[in-house]
């Protein structure tokens, strides 16, 4: 089920991600007895549906409209998209090394939500053969690149910075966006089709969990993770307030 909602039911509300550097940079360490954090963010209440986005251009490849997937809930009330930070970890297992994707398919940013670090690859790429652009702006106002896709090509870009970036495609896609969250380490997930997201080999000690919807805000809470346990938490939104768990 495909549903969408926000506090007031704006459809042009974006709701940013304000990140905040780290007091200490991050280091890369061995992780010995490493613990995890495992859970689910469920959205509580009834969203209303919302009207497919309209298409302006190459109707003929994308339709005459495509949906709105700024909010995905599955039947037991899973939220899709919800990005999970660990916060106050300033040492532990090595960032990716391998590149991220950001695709163009179907006329859609695919993934539509992700996490990568500072200094990671990120390949962008179009798989549909007519012409798109990935306009990337940090906190969704400065511009970062603004870069053209013909058909199956494929550019690489290193964010050297933390933050919030909003992409979208300005050759008339007005629906695509697509959303990055750039960390300094590698303590982050994306929560899935049902809500649920996992962090794997944390040091034992006392954090903050924040997550973060597009639409839904952010919230915060604290968490500690015991060595070589799993810590299991249930995060809740609803349309009225920001719940914890």
């Amino acid at each position: 089920m495909t549903t969408h909602k926000s506090a007031c039911w704006h459809a042009s509300l974006l709701i940013l991600f304000v990140f905040v550097p780290p007091v200490h940079a991050y280091r890369e360490t061995t992780v010995e007895h490493g613990g995890s954090i495992s859970g689910q963010v469920i959205f509580n209440g009834q969203a209303p549906p919302l009207a497919n986005l309209p298409v302006h251009k190459n109707r003929a490849v994308c339709g005459e409209s495509a949906p709105d997937e700024s909010l995905l809930l599955d039947a037991n009330g899973g939220l899709k998209n919800v990005v999970v930070i660990l916060d106050g970890i300033h040492a532990g297992k090595g960032n990716p090394a391998l590149p991220a994707l950001l695709d163009n398919k179907n006329c859609a940013f695919v993934p539509r939500v992700q996490t990568i670090t500072v200094g990671q690859p990120l390949a962008l790429r179009n798989s549909d053969f007519i012409l798109h652009n990935v306009h990337a702006r940090r906190n969704g106002y400065t511009t970062i690149f603004n870069l053209g896709l013909p058909y199956w090509s494929k550019k690489t870009y290193r964010f050297t910075q933390p933050g919030h970036v909003l992409i979208d495609c300005d050759v008339l896609h007005t629906w695509m966006r697509a959303h990055i969250i750039i960390t300094d380490h590698p303590y982050t997930a994306v929560t899935d089709a049902a809500g649920r997201f996992g962090i794997s080999h944390i040091p034992p000690g006392e954090y903050g969990l924040r997550v973060w919807h597009e639409r839904l805000g952010e919230q915060t809470r604290s968490v500690s993770v015991r060595a070589a346990q799993e810590t299991r938490v249930r995060l809740t939104y609803t349309a009225e307030r920001q719940k914890r768990h």
